[in-house]
């Protein structure tokens, strides 16, 4: 009983201080609304260009040549042999006659130099799909050493400069984005602290008068704690509608850009929730050892 009655207490003196600091509370929500705002336009800056890097890896496949006039059989065998390595996802067979008819669209109005071809001079192949976690230079130059000694594989190829150099772009945008990433995180945690505290110090007179009646640290504590998880929750769904507005906006001149989904929402308003709540905790609980 005595459980509840001091859940009751904490429950209704949070209300209390959310009624009686209104303004404060709202300066509180905006700033660390628009301080959330930057982190969460540049996680989604960071996923929208890791979707675009990924659609551009996944379109690097390895191209098998085959030797002119190879049989069905060694064809088929082939084709058995390359979906049995563990890093392709799909095998397609291109004859020359489709590789040719693509060439023909890729060149345009320029397609009439083919006329003066007597015989269709590409080769059939089979363009590999690489599995996405497996999709490196590395798996694709073991694909390419292995089936070049196989009995009717005229080349192989998979554009291995290209490839290593996506590579090397790739890393050095992660690692610069993790940097940055670590900076923004680290300045937002920051403004939210310095926010919650100046919030605290606000009251300090209501703080000190429930010390003098005999409230103990948690009864202190608590409530402030739950202030802060909801002006977390208040202001990470600000900054989500804010950068939604700005998204809905931007989206008419960048088709495809992509937004959170319902589940991200949900994980970034918890993580604010424990800021909110964390910032708090840590500031109420300086105050008190005053």
């Amino acid at each position: 009983m005595a459980g509840i009655n001091a859940a009751k207490y904490m429950l209704g003196e949070t209300v209390r201080m959310l009624k009686c600091g209104k303004v404060s509370n709202l300066i509180s929500v905006i700033i660390m609304g628009f301080s959330l705002l930057v982190l969460v336009i540049f996680i989604l800056v960071t996923l929208n260009v890791s979707m675009v890097i990924e659609k551009g890896m996944g379109e690097i496949c390895v191209y098998v040549y085959l030797e002119d006039g190879v049989d069905n059989k060694i064809t088929e065998e082939i084709r058995a042999e390359l979906l049995g390595i563990e890093s392709v996802r799909g095998v397609v067979f291109v004859s020359k006659d489709e590789a040719l008819e693509k060439f023909r669209e890729q060149l345009g109005k320029n397609s009439d130099i083919l006329e003066e071809l007597e015989a269709n001079p590409l080769p059939d192949a089979f363009r590999i799909q690489m599995k996405p976690e497996s999709n490196t230079s590395l798996a694709m130059e073991k694909i390419a050493r292995t089936a070049a000694e196989w009995r009717g594989v005229d080349d192989v190829r998979y554009g291995k400069k290209w490839v290593e150099r996506g590579e090397k772009l790739v890393k050095g945008f992660y690692m610069t984005d993790f940097a940055l990433g670590l900076i923004v995180f680290l300045s937002v945690i920051f403004v939210i602290s310095n926010t919650v505290r100046l919030s605290i110090l606000s009251r300090r007179e209501s703080v000190e008068i429930m010390k003098l009646i005999g409230a103990t640290n948690m009864y202190i504590q608590v409530p402030f704690v739950i202030e802060g998880a909801i002006q977390g929750i208040v202001s990470s769904l600000l900054a989500m509608a804010l950068l939604w507005g700005a998204c809905s906006f931007a989206g008419r001149y960048l088709p495809g850009l992509g937004f959170f989904r319902f589940e991200g929402v949900v994980g970034f308003v918890v993580l604010c929730a424990f800021l909110g709540s964390i910032g708090s905790f840590v500031a109420i609980r300086k105050f008190l050892k005053r």
